[in-house]
This record gives C-alpha cells, sequence and structure tokens, in this order.
C-alpha cells in the first residue's frame, strides 16, 4: 500500500521517496514508490501529472492501493518528485466548488448527486430530479458562491468507520473500515479521497454553464475559479463584440440579435419562394424545348441535387415526360411522370453501371453518380436506355 502525502496536504507540490517497484510492460514504464504526493485517477477526478527526476509523469493509477506512476523514461534509487501545481489547483478548486454545489443541490432542490466527472474543460454533476429550470440554477449558484464568499475553512481527517453515522454525511463512505472525511465548515461534509482547497474563498466563482436530461435525471455543467473567469471573459468578449457589430448596447444584445433572426427567417423564406419559380420556370422552358410522346427531356445543369430533383418533379408533374437531369460533378436523376410506363431505378442503374458509377431508386425516380468525366456519355446512355425500355420513342 503505497503511502498517500495529498491525504494530509493537498499543496505538497515536491517529495523525495524510493522507487520500491519498477516495470516495464506493453511499451509502458511504471514505477511504485514508498510514497507519492501525486493523485492518481479517482472518483471521477483525473490524475497529477508532473515529474520523478526528470521523467515525465504522464499517467498515475490507484491498483488496489499500490500507486502506479506511469513514466516517459526509467528511474531508480531515491528521486525527486514535483506535482504540475496549475493542473493540481485547478483540480481543487473544481472538486471543492463540485462538494459545495451537491450540497447546495440537495437543500435548495432535495436532489442527490447520482455521479462527478472531471473534464479537462468543465465538469459535470448528475442530479436525481426530472428537470430544472433556470430559476432553479440561479437560486443553485446563489447558495453555492454565498459559500465561497464567506471563505470557510475546508477540514480533511481520517475518521473512524464507528464514529461516520454521527456525522451526517452527505452521502453513505462506500469503504470501510477508516475513512478519510472532508468537510466545508457548517455547510457539508463527504467521505471523500481528492485534493481539496483549505478555504472556500480559493474555489473562486461556481458558475453553472448549462444542464441537459441524462437517464432519468439531470447533468449539470459547471465551471470553477480560474476556468469560470475564462469562460466569463470568453463570453464577454463575445457580447462586446455581437454589440458592436449591430452597433447597440450590450444590454440590448439579445433584442437586436432577435430581430435580425426574424429578418433572415424573412429573407429565407422569399430566396425558397424565388427559388420555387425560377425552377417552375425553367422546368416549363425545358418542357416547351422537348418533343416526342411522351416528351423526353435531357440536360446537364449546375444545380445542387436539391435543385435537381425539384425541377424534375415540376417536370413530371406538369407533362407527361422522362426528364434525365445531370450535372458536371456526375450527379444524375432520370424521373418520369405518373402515367409512363417506365422503371426509372431499372434505366438509372443499367446506365451509372456501364460508366462506372452507383445509384438507383424507385419505377418513378431515381437518382445516382458516374465519374465527372463520363457525364456526357452516360446521359447519351441514360437516353437510349430510356427509348429502350419504351419499347420505341416517338420524336
Amino acid at each position: 500500500m503505497t503511502e498517500r502525502l495529498y491525504y494530509d496536504d493537498s499543496y505538497l507540490t515536491s517529495f523525495d521517496a524510493d522507487v520500491v517497484v519498477l516495470r516495464s510492460a506493453d511499451s509502458e514504464i511504471a514505477a511504485v514508490l514508498s510514497h507519492t504526493a501525486f493523485f492518481p485517477t479517482s472518483g471521477g477526478q483525473p490524475h497529477d501529472t508532473g515529474t520523478l527526476d526528470g521523467a515525465e509523469v504522464i499517467d498515475v493509477r490507484d491498483e488496489d492501493g499500490v500507486i502506479v506512476h506511469v513514466l516517459t523514461h526509467a528511474v531508480a534509487g531515491r528521486v525527486h518528485g514535483t506535482i504540475d501545481w496549475p493542473r493540481r489547483f485547478d483540480h481543487m478548486q473544481q472538486h471543492t466548488g463540485q462538494h459545495i454545489l451537491s450540497q447546495a443541490a440537495l437543500q435548495v432542490l432535495a436532489a442527490q448527486t447520482r455521479a462527478v466527472h472531471f473534464g479537462a474543460e468543465s465538469a459535470t454533476l448528475d442530479l436525481e430530479r426530472a428537470g430544472l429550470t433556470a430559476e432553479d440554477a440561479a437560486a443553485l449558484e446563489d447558495l453555492a458562491n454565498g459559500v465561497v464568499f464567506e471563505d470557510r475553512p475546508v477540514h480533511v481527517r481520517q475518521v473512524e468507520e464507528a464514529d461516520l453515522p454521527g456525522l451526517g454525511l452527505r452521502r453513505p463512505a462506500k469503504r470501510v473500515g477508516r475513512t478519510r472525511v472532508v468537510e466545508v465548515e457548517g455547510f457539508d461534509r463527504s467521505a471523500c479521497g481528492g485534493t481539496h482547497v483549505g478555504r472556500t474563498g480559493e474555489v473562486g466563482g461556481i458558475k453553472i454553464r448549462g444542464w441537459e436530461r441524462h437517464r432519468g435525471g439531470v447533468r449539470l455543467e459547471f465551471l470553477c475559479g480560474w476556468r469560470a473567469l475564462r469562460d466569463h471573459r470568453r463570453t464577454a468578449v463575445l457580447v462586446q463584440d455581437l454589440a458592436a457589430s449591430f452597433s447597440v448596447a450590450e444590454s440590448d444584445v439579445p433584442d437586436a440579435v432577435a430581430r435580425n433572426a426574424a429578418r433572415l427567417k424573412a429573407v429565407e423564406r422569399t430566396l425558397v419562394e424565388l427559388r420555387d419559380r425560377l425552377l417552375g420556370r425553367e422546368a416549363a422552358d425545358l418542357l416547351a424545348a422537348a418533343s416526342g410522346a411522351p416528351k423526353l427531356v435531357t440536360a446537364v445543369l449546375p444545380h445542387s441535387r436539391d435543385d435537381a430533383a425539384v425541377l424534375a418533379g415540376k417536370m413530371t408533374e406538369a407533362a407527361s415526360c422522362v426528364a434525365i437531369i445531370a450535372s458536371d460533378d456526375g450527379r444524375m436523376i432520370i424521373a418520369r411522370s405518373a402515367g409512363v410506363a417506365l422503371d426509372a431505378g431499372a434505366a438509372l442503374r443499367r446506365t451509372v453501371e456501364q460508366h462506372g458509377g452507383r445509384g438507383g431508386g424507385r419505377p418513378e425516380f431515381a437518382q445516382g453518380a458516374v465519374p465527372p468525366g463520363e457525364v456526357a456519355e452516360a446521359v447519351r446512355t441514360a437516353r437510349a436506355e430510356v427509348i429502350r425500355l419504351l419499347g420505341g420513342w416517338e420524336d
């Protein structure tokens, strides 16, 4: 069992220890020390990083009470360890903030915490609650930040198992025997093996960034300390930029965004209407230029797949016809009117197979693609195949 120095002092950033075991397997070099200040991944909190005699510590694991340090190269004998302090302190802020937020959720919403995860950018808290409102989130933030501003002491101690029931832990301890308890004075007590700040003021601001339904409960995304400050800075710059682009005050940005969104929807509706009119006009022109019974329309056009499909649909609805529409990039459509005895899917499959393409579809509508260099020849093949399947065709 490795002695865990961080249990007694989360602020310890350097230490000396003896290498007890050094192993190399599956291209991994790992060391076990007589004692360590490195926190292993546990309880949703990521591991510490740092160095051991210059070797980078890239992973730390707890293997049945033995702390394993994964290194970039081997070390031996007496080694000096250094913890990456910015990373450690960030985790201390997030973890202590989570304790405060979990207790706030219990007091404000009567919602117990199901699970916690501390990510590289943000942390999440899963609550036993069906839903959450903006007012609920604001109440949680207010209570949690009130505890932060009061700068309460955070106590860490080892407690015998027999004494745990009388402590009023937020959740029952998961382990048996002597247990480490973290207490936010006068507010929260929890069994926890993580690293924590000494006073709540060091947590900094606690910000709920958002929430969503998750497995019958609610998952909160939150930020503490430096993370919350960086996020505030980012959003402040965003609001300032939006205010400048709309030439309004920052407080008027929501209204300006709403007005511009409404204008954009109106423009989009107009564009859709104009597009439909233009495609209708183009369909009429193509039908007027075509001949035969049914009319046979072939064209290579610079349209998107959606516009080509709409165009073909307008032609087959307006007159008894077969439309073969292709584009320079190789896309092809064959469509026919309801009264025309043609399997468009079969015609398209035979066409694209002869020109190294793929595609298929229904008897009334089919689409596919051929190599761009084969487009012109594929249109001629499709025309010939349609005429064959129609059993002759009168021009």
